[in-house]
């Protein structure tokens, strides 16, 4: 899959997770603990990175495999 693709992807999982939750609050609890996860994994990816000797910079992270 390209950029894209995981955009369109990512949104329709978002549209579809949005109309299964009735309760605003509920769904703002689930996107938070979503962003929560995301920053999570990305600080975990950059931290191996770095113990690998990489030296990837924050920045350069979602080009890195």
């Amino acid at each position: 899959m390209d950029a894209f693709q995981d955009s369109v992807s990512v949104y329709a999982a978002a549209v579809a997770i949005a109309k299964s939750i009735d309760n605003t609050q509920e769904l703002t609890r689930l996107g938070l603990l979503i962003t929560q996860l995301g920053t999570t994994l990305t600080t975990l990816a950059a931290l191996q990175q770095l113990e690998q000797g990489n030296g990837t910079l924050a920045g350069d992270i979602g080009t890195t495999e």
